[in-house]
């Protein structure tokens, strides 16, 4: 999936760019209402100022120098208006999935000798599904026919996994408590730049959350603080569907 949209992304100014020239007709006035469908990639990662975190017997450490990679598909609708219709506003509804990484050590002192060995683990990578319902309301602005600026709110809600949805439990305690501490709603604020060509609108849009998306972590009843940021950086393609002329 994410191989198809990163294609898609690149093969649609290329394809346009190599239609046969046509005679150039005479400019027609934008429509005030537009809309169409919703392809992006994404490079996703959670922040935060502290390296690693105690938490009980582990210390978990964030992966935060290298991104995991997402895809979004959704719906988006445009309202143009202001002198020359320069101004738009762009409502996006769309569906993300991406991954966050943690390392865990286990600093529990090792079995005295004679008792029973542990089945804990000692080192182990932990990977957190961030599935998401997006809706973007980003406003831009028509620097000339095809660059224009673009920014704006971005509410999420995290959709649960499995597990959470079964009210299961995780094979590991520390995964689930990590799991869990993901908050399921969130506020973000994007902005980026847009280059418009026929019906195809291409975007480079850098996003951070506004609201903390884990604030602590709580293990065998003791609360931890687990504070983390997400950012990410989006390449969108929103193919124009309508109107059609």
């Amino acid at each position: 999936m994410q191989k198809l949209l990163l294609l898609l992304l690149l093969a649609a100014p290329a394809a346009y760019a190599q239609r046969p020239d046509a005679p150039r007709a005479t400019p027609v006035a934008r429509p005030a209402w537009q809309g169409g469908l919703l392809l992006g990639h994404d490079l996703f990662r959670v922040t935060n100022q502290r390296p690693g975190f105690a938490v009980g017997q582990y210390r978990v450490v964030p992966r935060m120098s290298t991104p995991s990679q997402g895809f979004r598909i959704g719906f988006w609708g445009r309202y143009n208006f202001g002198a020359g219709r320069r101004w738009l506003l762009q409502p996006e509804l769309s569906y993300s999935r991406n991954q966050s990484w943690h390392h865990v050590t286990n600093n529990a002192p090792p079995p005295p000798a004679g008792a029973p060995a542990t089945t804990d683990f000692a080192v182990m990578s932990t990977g957190q599904d961030w599935q998401r319902l997006n809706l973007a309301l980003p406003v831009g602005y028509r620097l000339t026919g095809r660059w224009l600026v673009l920014g704006g709110p971005v509410l999420a809600c995290r959709i649960p996994t499995a597990y959470e949805r079964l009210d299961q439990d995780y094979s590991r305690r520390i995964v689930g408590s990590i799991n869990h501490s993901m908050r399921r709603t969130g506020l973000a604020w994007q902005a980026g730049v847009g280059y418009e060509v026929g019906r195809v609108l291409l975007t480079a849009r850098y996003e951070r959350s506004v609201l903390r998306v884990a604030q602590r972590i709580e293990l065998d009843g003791e609360q931890y603080p687990f504070r983390h940021f997400a950012t990410q950086v989006s390449f969108g393609m929103a193919l124009r569907v309508a109107p059609l002329r």
